[in-house]
């Protein structure tokens, strides 16, 4: 998937939030199911960052840069339906380190 679908914010320690954007989630609909790697995981660029199924779409994201997963949003797994708010704080997948 295209980067136009992440929205991504960038800390001082070179770690960068990915998350859904709002036109990502409204073509998507409501969110059911998703499965994010492991913490520790390696990803190079493309790799695949998430799979995500919703009302309207089963899709994999991969992942817009290389990097190391350092912290996923266990409440999405737990919880699918945390995906669909627009806040970020909510609608994160993962936390990478470059």
């Amino acid at each position: 998937m295209s980067e136009k679908w992440y929205w991504t914010v960038e800390s001082t320690n070179e770690t960068v939030r990915i998350g859904l954007t709002a036109k990502t989630l409204e073509e998507l609909g409501e969110i059911s199911f998703v499965d994010l790697p492991k913490v520790g995981t390696i990803l190079a660029d493309g790799d695949s960052l998430a799979s995500v199924e919703a009302t309207k779409a089963v899709l994999d994201f991969d992942t817009p840069f290389a990097g190391t997963v350092i912290a996923i949003n266990t409440a999405a797994i737990d919880t699918p339906t945390t995906l669909n708010q627009a806040s970020h704080d909510n609608n994160w997948l993962v936390d990478l380190k470059k």
